[in-house]
């Protein structure tokens, strides 16, 4: 079975970390002050609601490490229980360095389910 949860409530639950995606991009603007790009996160959201798995899901950031801290960053994060068992999503969040401090730009999620 495939699980399913609204777009809008897994957004609103992302936005809601924004500080520390925000926190892990700032230490790579501290080494490269002109950093930008995209970091997609594709992870796992559990039948229970919690993130099984969350991997770089095709990010073009060139910070390695900014990266993988923004991926660990979703790992721990908690969503409703999707109806009928686990979802896959893949989050892109967009960087540049003229972003307000609290809000780089997001985009879009896309959904797609996966097997329970």
């Amino acid at each position: 079975m495939s699980g399913r949860i609204p777009p809008e409530v897994i957004q609103q639950i992302i936005r809601q970390r924004f500080g520390s995606f925000r926190a892990c991009y700032e230490t790579g603007l501290r080494t490269n002050p002109d950093l930008q790009g995209r970091v997609s996160v594709r992870f796992v959201i559990n039948s229970d609601g919690s993130v099984g798995t969350a991997s770089n899901g095709g990010s073009d950031l060139p910070d390695t490490t900014v990266v993988s801290c923004i991926v660990r960053a979703f790992a721990g994060m908690i969503f409703p229980q999707p109806e009928g068992g686990i979802v896959t999503v893949t989050y892109p969040i967009q960087f540049a360095p003229t972003d307000p401090p609290a809000s780089p730009s997001a985009g879009g999620s896309s959904t797609s389910s996966s097997p329970a």
